[in-house]
């Protein structure tokens, strides 16, 4: 990837993490630009439980006729917004606000939708930030402390400020009253929807990637259910347990099983594989252009005030 690498941003006073929790935050922003996050990306169809989301992922269809293709085009976005360097999050930031103007109509049950609502809008980025977390966990093995999760959600939220609707519509600022409404949407608002059914037929039946060449397609057909199933326990194991019951999946005790020895596996994996091979394309380029400000910078001078000792050797 030849994007250019962002230079090292420091938080607003607001956003800054105190000095004992930026750990957190930092395995919080390795967590997102890992390959690994990937794995994870079930956990996001709480957002298609929406009924207002459903309806225009349905309108547009591409959700559920070019499933790969939405995937990556996501991805994409949000290796911007998450790890590219201000001006290029702010301009996909833009982009993203200003298509999304279009997307609004009559839903299936004579309801008016609109992705801008800030119900829905705001939806999505509590969903990305909670599967984010979830894999934060699942990955590290950390629970976060009530400070930790505080920061993690103010980084989440300067990441994403360019996506924020203004005034009363912005995202909720404090961590404790974000889990409460999630807990009443989850418990009041999401519903199994037909654009969930389809998400969720698209993995467990997954269509062979376009990306792919046709004579992979034998290969495909044998591993892919083995990956799908995967990808669904770890999806649903982040979930919370009033999401994951409106899920078209039956949880039982034996996935409970399956998702703790994946996770396991899986933190080996990202504790000890070199970061050149876990890093998405984005992150790594940014760590190697964080290594190469460090080496440089100590290659300078920590004064410009006369050496005293240097005049006095090349005196004599």
């Amino acid at each position: 990837m030849t994007c250019p690498v962002p230079h090292q941003q420091t938080l607003p006073t607001e956003f800054a993490p105190p000095h004992h929790v930026s750990a957190a935050v930092e395995r919080f922003e390795r967590v997102g630009g890992s390959v690994l996050f990937g794995l994870f990306a079930v956990g996001l169809f709480d957002q298609p439980m929406l009924p207002p989301v459903s309806a225009a992922l349905e309108a547009t269809g591409r959700s559920r006729y070019q499933p790969w293709a939405r995937a990556i085009r996501t991805a994409a976005a949000d290796q911007l917004i998450y790890h590219g360097e201000d001006d290029d999050r702010a301009a996909e930031a833009h982009r993203l606000m200003l298509l999304h103007r279009d997307v609004k109509g009559v839903g299936p049950d004579g309801q008016r939708y609109s992705a801008l609502n800030p119900q829905a809008w705001n939806w999505i980025l509590y969903s990305a930030f909670f599967v984010q977390r979830g894999a934060y966990i699942a990955l590290t093995g950390t629970e976060p402390t009530a400070a930790e999760n505080q920061a993690i959600w103010d980084h989440y939220r300067h990441k994403t400020e360019g996506l924020h609707l203004p005034g009363q519509s912005s995202p909720i600022r404090h961590y404790p009253d974000l889990v409460a409404h999630y807990e009443r949407m989850a418990a009041e608002e999401l519903r199994e929807t037909p654009a969930l059914q389809a998400a969720t037929s698209a993995i467990r039946h997954a269509p062979r990637p376009d990306f792919l060449p046709a004579l992979t397609g034998p290969l495909w057909r044998v591993g892919s259910p083995a990956l799908s199933h995967v990808v669904m326990v770890l999806g649903c194991g982040i979930m919370h347990p009033d999401v994951r019951a409106r899920m078209p999946y039956t949880w039982t005790r034996r996935h409970d099983r399956e998702f703790q020895a994946i996770t396991a596996v899986l933190r080996v994996a990202f504790d000890r594989l070199p970061t050149y091979l876990t890093d998405s394309p984005m992150a790594r380029n940014r760590r190697a252009y964080q290594r190469l400000v460090t080496r440089y910078r100590d290659v300078g001078l920590t004064s410009f005030t006369p050496d005293v000792a240097f005049r006095s050797r090349t005196s004599v």
